[in-house]
């Protein structure tokens, strides 16, 4: 255990160390270092034009061209490190030191930005049984050209497909380290397609048309449609009751076999207190692995900001991998801390208690920093 808090130490200082701005904070402090940093990110300098244009392809806009064809671009960095203790009832108990994710990403845009090109790589992502090394370690490749402020249309491999809402945002939009069931077993995944893109006041919907493949490890094994909608109710209405939100997705295709899948999500955000929940349903699942049997859950997720930068998460998760066999399911408690010394910065604590009907329960204690450049 004294290993364990000593890497935690030395982990916590390393990731401080680390510089990621990607939105300024209200209030600065010209002595801080990382403030410094976020005023050139934003141009907020006297003398921004002899920031260096190394500075400048790492900045909010990217390296901007007058007079040119190509009107940005940008460069970014994603990364993550953790720390993984896993113990069982029966005092197995292991460590691990993790990078799952070292992903740089390059945007350019033309055509008064109104056109985009996207290259993102994760030198670190591994899937089992996929024999293509490169195209799996491929985020995103697509090209998008956006109508107006609302609507775009995607061609390429774009992030993850919408199968579901804890499957398909990003990591740093997580809450807690370490995605729930449905989200990791049912979506989480990304493909090759053409989809439509778009954000109104009412509502989001995001409509494509894919391979199957996941990942582009191969290729005219099927096709699949993927839609997910989300509603803004109370869009009209004060600040205080515009932050529900209510959704959900439907998917269906043919792998290995056909399959389809429905998810219903809805959240709720109210000064400090947020809350979220989704149910997922599955007859069989295009997955990171195809899913061969009937699968279902739930998960619900409870956020309380203690400051702007330091909140406290739970989280209670159900998932049943095979819903035509009894007593098959597998239960995760979560409890986590988390601290944002920026809102591209995350530095993570969770604490997870698992229980499994044919299985020993297990505990998990993770430490996990993100940050994005």
């Amino acid at each position: 255990m004294k290993k364990l808090f000593s890497f935690i130490f030395c982990f916590f200082l390393i990731a401080n160390t680390a510089f990621a701005i990607e939105e300024i904070t209200l209030e600065t402090d010209e002595n801080n270092f990382f403030d410094k940093l976020s005023n050139i990110y934003y141009g907020k300098v006297e003398n921004y034009s002899e920031v260096s244009p190394l500075v400048k392809l790492f900045s909010q806009k990217g390296l901007e061209f007058d007079n040119s064809f190509v009107n940005s671009v940008k460069l970014t960095m994603f990364a993550e490190g953790n720390l993984i203790l896993n113990a069982t009832d029966k005092a197995t108990q292991n460590f691990l030191i993790d990078f799952p994710i070292i992903e740089p990403m390059v945007t350019a845009k033309f055509n008064e930005n109104k056109d985009e090109i996207m290259f993102d790589i994760n030198f670190a992502r591994h899937i089992n049984g996929y024999t293509n090394r490169f195209t799996e370690k491929i985020s995103r490749a697509y090209i998008s050209h956006s109508f107006n402020e609302n609507q775009k249309i995607l061609i390429g491999q774009g992030a993850r497909v919408p199968v579901n809402y804890e499957g398909s945002i990003s990591t740093m939009s997580l809450d807690l380290i370490k995605r729930a069931q449905i989200g990791r077993n049912l979506g989480n995944v990304a493909s090759l397609g053409v989809r439509n893109i778009a954000s109104y006041k009412y509502l989001d919907y995001d409509i494509g048309v894919y391979d199957s493949t996941r990942y582009m490890a191969d290729f005219g094994n099927g096709s699949e449609f993927t839609g997910y909608v989300m509603l803004k109710p109370f869009a009209s209405l004060d600040d205080k009751l515009n932050t529900f939100r209510l959704g959900g997705g439907y998917n269906i295709g043919e792998s290995v076999r056909s399959y389809h899948q429905y998810s219903v999500f809805s959240s709720y955000d109210y000064d400090k207190f947020h809350i979220r929940a989704e149910y997922a349903n599955a007859d069989r699942c295009n997955g990171i692995k195809f899913i061969n049997d009937n699968s279902d859950g739930f998960y619900t997720t409870a956020i309380f900001d203690i400051t702007p930068k330091v909140s406290i998460v739970g989280r209670y998760d159900f998932f049943t991998p095979n819903t035509n066999h009894h007593n098959n399911y597998t239960q995760e408690y979560t409890g986590g801390i988390t601290y944002k010394p920026f809102k591209n910065m995350k530095v993570m604590l969770n604490y997870v208690r698992t229980n499994q009907s044919n299985l020993p329960d297990s505990n998990k204690f993770i430490f996990a920093t993100r940050f994005i450049i």
